[in-house]
């Protein structure tokens, strides 16, 4: 299991709007805290959120976060709330579960009334709340998860026993036998709002100080979150502090392991490819970019550099073309006509047959590196498929696979009805790879009546309009069917918190 800190800081972040202090002037990137909030990643990759602040959004992007499978909630306030709508992205077609004490959960039905009403506003995440109560354990994908009766001031709130690691936040006080229990724990995560001086709702590090000094075991590692700017400095706690409470800051990612907590830095996986929308744009133009693309990542992998990867989307103008062992008799007429009626042809280098790009039609190259995802050819043709079948399932259609040839179909299984709605093509050398597909959104099908399509005489074609009866937002296709694309490649990547080191220091 791992837990990585979104954000240490307390309710106004550090460092705060209009001050001048020496800490929020610090240059050490450690003493730059987000409001708090946590992330745990459990063995089978599920992420559960505890608290969502106002500032989630920066925090997941800072982690290149797109999925989270459920929330914790501490409590009500603001800074430990703030973000929910901000998972709108990324919760807008599967529901993301809640869990909050009774009161927890009726706040969150008022202040984001436009998501829990009767009739939610569009485009609001699906949040499912779910009540639960301290002392009484649930599971949660396969953890037991312990809520803990926490003191904030005079009101009562939830921390959280997940395993051998409890997470604490926003207490002043907290029952004798839960601190026993504390004691049990290899890994704790609490706050302390700073070193000495008494607040009436938060505990300071002088507190933590002398409870554990009435322990007879300690845990084997106190993790200090929700500071503020007048706790010391990063680097002045580490000084201050015995070896096992180390102050929690931004981004560090812990690994409980066996033989030890170890810990790094967490930072945004490198993006899967650099996308690049080409808009309309004539296919001679695109296929020399894809040569020029093609040909830089071949020379830095002859040179034994990192290699770059792209996915480009283009629309053309109307264009037929065949690929390298394509049948020129799937050209139903004669160049010379073809290009009479305004159409230009090129035969190109890529695997497959004929076939015809025009306006309305996502033509997709790209150019990757597939030793960087660890694919090879075919398994990268599946990817391919299984990218627009997912899309194809958002406007309802059931797609699939046809073993007579690659590229997408609907009906595959029913000769007489089959058609094709996805086109692919493509050529590799060293495993790098361009052209790609070709998938009719909102395309003029009628040119297809020319060519044999893909080889296949009498072969159907169709295109997502057809299928659904209206043309369909051609932009926010290409966004959603770029944005499934990086994801399956991203899976591809580690993204696990890679040469962990120890946490002292």
């Amino acid at each position: 299991m791992k837990l990585i800190i979104l954000g240490s800081g307390t309710s106004t972040g550090v460092p705060e709007v209009g001050c001048g202090c020496g800490l929020c002037q610090s240059s050490d990137p450690r003493d730059k805290r987000l409001r708090t909030s946590a992330l745990i990643i459990t063995d089978e990759d599920k992420r559960i959120l505890i608290d969502c602040s106002p500032d989630f959004r920066q925090q997941a992007l800072r982690l290149g976060l797109d999925r989270i499978d459920a929330i914790l909630l501490t409590h009500e306030h603001y800074d430990h709330i703030g973000g929910l709508d901000d998972l709108r992205t990324i919760a807008w077609r599967t529901e993301v579960p809640i869990y909050g004490q009774q009161r927890v959960l009726q706040a969150l039905r008022q202040r984001l009334h436009y998501v829990f009403g009767a009739h939610p506003y569009p485009g609001t995440p699906q949040l499912v709340l779910r009540e639960i109560e301290a002392g009484i354990s649930f599971d949660l994908f396969g953890l037991e998860i312990r809520p803990l009766s926490v003191m904030h001031g005079k009101l009562p709130i939830l921390g959280y026993e997940i395993g051998e690691m409890t997470y604490i936040t926003d207490m002043k006080t907290l029952e004798g036998e839960e601190w026993e229990r504390l004691s049990q724990q290899r890994l704790v995560v609490i706050n302390a709002l700073r070193m000495l001086k008494e607040h009436p709702s938060h505990q300071s590090i002088r507190d933590i100080l002398a409870h554990l000094s009435e322990l007879k075991d300690r845990p084997e590692l106190m993790l200090l979150t929700h500071l503020s700017h007048h706790a010391p400095s990063h680097r002045a706690m580490l000084e201050l502090l015995p070896s096992h409470i180390r102050p929690a800051y931004d981004g560090l990612c812990l690994s409980l392991q066996p033989e030890s907590i170890r810990a790094t830095e967490q930072s945004a996986p490198i993006a899967p490819f650099d996308y690049m929308d080409c808009g309309r744009i004539a296919y001679a133009e695109a296929w020399d970019l894809q040569h020029k693309l093609f040909d830089r990542i071949l020379e830095q992998k002859r040179r034994g550099e990192p290699t770059e990867s792209f996915l480009l989307f283009c629309e053309h103008n109307p264009v037929f073309t065949l690929g390298k062992n394509g049948v020129e008799g799937n050209m139903l007429m004669s160049e010379a006509y073809l290009k009479e009626q305004g159409y230009d042809w090129f035969r190109v280098e890529r695997g497959g047959d004929v076939t015809y790009h025009g306006p309305g039609q996502i033509t997709g190259y790209p150019i990757l590196d597939l030793e960087r995802y660890g694919l090879g050819l075919r398994t990268y043709i599946d990817l391919v498929e299984e990218s627009i079948i997912e899309l194809l399932a958002l406007y309802g259609l059931r797609a699939e696979r046809n073993p007579a040839g690659t590229g997408v179909w609907l009906d595959a299984d029913k000769p007489a009805l089959a058609r094709k709605i996805c086109a692919i093509g493509v050529k590799s050398s060293r495993y790098v790879t361009m052209h790609g597909f070709a998938l009719n959104v909102n395309t003029d099908l009628s040119p297809f009546k020319l060519i044999n399509p893909c080889g296949f005489k009498e072969g159907k074609v169709s295109s997502i309009a057809q299928e659904v009866g209206y043309e369909v937002d051609f932009t926010v296709v290409k966004h959603q069917l770029s944005a499934i694309f990086f994801n399956k490649l991203k899976a591809l990547q580690n993204v696990q918190c890679p040469n962990l080191c120890h946490i002292e220091g």
